[in-house]
């Protein structure tokens, strides 16, 4: 199965509340073997750092404020989620994560989830990013979400920045995708080092998992597909910096938290080996 997700989140026009919180959780159970849509699963989520939701963002994703006010905190959110792929015989099951980008699970998720100490189920830590396959099919465009949809054939269905009707439509383009045979592999993970505790976002995709037979033949997946270019866990571009204390570190490149002040510190703790 793919359990597709579309995460909302508060935002601004000018600059982005911090931290970002989840707003709207949707779900949707995808089967590799039809490419049909089996189950949804939308819950709103009330932020609890920042509890009001600013006009740019309720006009964005047409979620208001009422629907937050009576919504569930994020690990109330993971647990339901958890809970409803229990019930639907998936959670145990060969399933893989499927976003649009790398956001959702690489910056969203895990940002708020190590902000406010929740433990998030491991499942999240991989997962397919929708965009290197699509590229793989369609050329190297730079594209939202909407415009691959449109790309591919398809009409959009529902409003755009909903997130249940962006999981949708995420479906529809991954069981087109499916149904020209390609063969999906994870694209990103991220584990932890237990030498020194930081983790580590790798871009190397593992063995394809479903889905062998159709017309089309890809790419050699195997190859690196985008350019990586690290963001820390607040959603900034990471800064690059050396360890100069003298033992077998020294001279190694890294990227830290690049929403850094002297005064202050780092915002966030990410950390990663610029080797990965």
């Amino acid at each position: 199965y793919f359990v597709v997700i579309d995460f909302e989140a508060t935002c601004d026009k000018e600059k982005n509340p911090h931290p970002q919180e989840i707003i709207e959780f949707p779900s949707v159970i995808v089967s590799s073997i039809t490419g049909q849509l089996e189950a949804c699963f939308q819950t709103y989520v009330r932020p609890t750092c920042n509890h009001l939701l600013t006009d740019f963002c309720k006009d964005l994703t047409g979620i208001q404020q009422i629907q937050v006010d009576r919504g569930v905190t994020l690990s109330e959110a993971l647990l339901r989620h958890d809970k409803w792929l229990e019930k639907k015989g998936i959670k145990n099951s060969n399933f893989a994560v499927v976003t649009w980008s790398n956001w959702d699970c690489r910056v969203m998720l895990e940002s708020e989830c190590r902000f406010k100490k929740i433990r998030k189920p491991p499942y999240f830590n991989r997962w397919i990013n929708l965009r290197i396959p699509f590229r793989e099919v369609f050329g190297s465009v730079r594209c939202n979400l909407k415009e691959a949809v449109e790309i591919a054939g398809l009409a959009w269905q529902g409003r755009a920045h909903c997130g249940l009707d962006d999981a949708k439509n995420t479906a529809r383009l991954l069981a087109l995708l499916m149904h020209r045979g390609f063969k999906f592999s994870i694209t990103n993970t991220i584990m932890w080092q237990p030498s020194d505790r930081s983790l580590v976002w790798k871009q190397s995709p593992e063995q394809p998992i479903i889905f062998p037979h159709g017309p089309y033949k890809a790419k050699d997946v195997t190859t690196p597909m985008v350019q990586y270019s690290p963001f820390c866990f607040c959603g900034v571009k990471s800064s690059r910096g050396m360890v100069r204390k003298p033992g077998p570190k020294q001279g190694s490149l890294f990227f830290g938290c690049g929403n850094w002040t002297a005064t202050r510190g780092a915002r966030c703790h990410y950390f990663e080996w610029a080797s990965n």
